[in-house]
């Protein structure tokens, strides 16, 4: 892939994040976020049931739902630490 084009797909990338940012990253975002993880019990370990006795089906559905999860709060950090930067970036250019 070539420079351009990963800039490009880094260009994106922050783009979503900061969209992610503007719609989750507020105090109604982040209580829409928790009331989700907690209807999908993204806090329970994956296996549940007895060793042994596992539901391999109902781990590997628990698994995708906390990894959506994560995706998301990773990208939300991602954007608050670009936010950040970029306003001590701009003290340091005015």
């Amino acid at each position: 892939m070539n420079t351009q084009a990963l800039q490009e797909l880094a260009h994106r990338a922050r783009s979503e994040r900061r969209e992610l940012l503007a719609v989750l990253g507020t105090d109604a975002g982040q209580r829409v976020l928790n009331r989700l993880e907690a209807r999908f019990e993204t806090n329970l370990p994956v296996f549940q049931g007895k060793p042994g006795q596992y539901d391999a089906l109902d781990a590997m559905r628990r698994d995708a739902h906390r990894e959506v999860f994560l995706v998301i709060r990773r990208q939300l950090e991602l954007a608050r630490q670009e936010e950040t930067q970029q306003h001590t970036d701009d003290e340091y250019t005015h």
